[in-house]
């Protein structure tokens, strides 16, 4: 991917996008003070839904998506960690428990933003310390952009 693909999202729907997403950073920030880093992935994957589910949200976890090539159906699929269904749309959470992100993270969510056009993604780093990494994805029509 071209880095000048990625672009920062203007303030004004900078503002919705981060209002949207409010629930599901608050749940991440409280898995990781539960659990802290040195967990396996898995285990904040599954902290995580239990959390997003606890306050309400509708998710999905290990949701295998089909993406089309030239209008047809692929067989082959993206499975995805975590999806929450939002007012706005589908908001994709790839969940990691690495010391720091690499490009083939990022790469991924992105892979996951433009194979199902879906809106917002979220790539949550349970493994950093003394934080979790919290990075947010909008794809505007193909062009993903950070906010």
């Amino acid at each position: 991917m071209e880095k000048e693909t990625i672009r920062i999202v203007p303030e004004p729907q900078k503002a919705k996008l981060v209002q949207e997403c409010y629930g599901i950073i608050g749940a991440i920030i409280e898995v990781y003070k539960q659990l802290g880093a040195g967990m396996p992935e898995y285990i904040y994957q599954e902290a995580l839904c239990t959390e997003l589910n606890d306050n309400g949200f509708i998710v999905r976890k290990e949701l295998e998506y089909h993406p089309r090539y030239k209008g047809k159906e692929m067989k082959a699929y993206l499975k995805m960690d975590l999806v929450v269904e939002t007012c706005i749309g589908n908001v994709i959470i790839e969940c990691k428990a690495l010391t720091q992100l690499t490009e083939k993270e990022h790469y991924q969510t992105f892979g996951y933003l433009r194979g199902t056009g879906w809106p917002i993604a979220i790539l949550a780093n349970f493994g950093a310390s003394p934080r979790a990494q919290i990075e947010r994805f909008y794809n505007n029509s193909g062009i993903i952009e950070v906010f």
